[in-house]
């Protein structure tokens, strides 16, 4: 029996949650460029938290986008699961931009500055990244106070 894919591209266009999670892909990649190769152990730190950050966005972004119907059958209440994921993360990122810019921020070094530099910008992307997920936290518990069933709010109608 095949199963059949409907592509819901209009929650990324028409609700805040769905420009919000396309801003935290968009900074988790920056965050993860700046960052990378580590070599310190707030490095390691840092690129943990926006690589599980990171999928766990690609695997909400996929259930919004294509896979609801399928997921849905499992009893798992995937609208709670994304407030605890974000609420989650929200913290984990604030440890570890933490960590980034108080390591490498009083940091300087002639030979090798463009380097720190990243890992400063590193860790400046991660606190945007960071205030992403708390206001993605955010909307998902005003959804949540909208339907406590755990259903998402029907995007408002397109204006006339």
């Amino acid at each position: 029996m095949p199963l059949m894919v409907e592509l819901k591209y209009e929650y990324f266009i028409n609700t805040w949650p769905g420009r919000v999670k396309l801003a935290q892909l968009i900074t988790g990649i920056l965050c993860m460029m700046c960052c990378a190769p580590a070599y310190y152990d707030t490095q390691h730190w840092f690129l943990l938290v926006v690589a599980i950050a990171f999928l766990g966005t690609i695997f909400f972004s996929l259930y919004y986008l294509c896979l609801a119907e399928a997921l849905n059958k499992f009893t798992v209440n995937w609208f709670m699961t994304e407030f605890w994921f974000t609420a989650g993360t929200t913290f984990f990122y604030f440890t570890a931009f933490l960590a980034q810019l108080v390591d490498f921020g009083p940091y300087e070094d002639e030979e090798w500055q463009y380097w720190v530099d990243a890992q400063v910008a590193a860790g400046v992307f991660g606190l945007f990244n960071d205030i992403f997920y708390a206001i993605g936290g955010y909307l998902i518990y005003l959804d949540w106070q909208a339907n406590p069933t755990g259903e998402m709010a029907a995007p408002p109608p397109p204006p006339a």
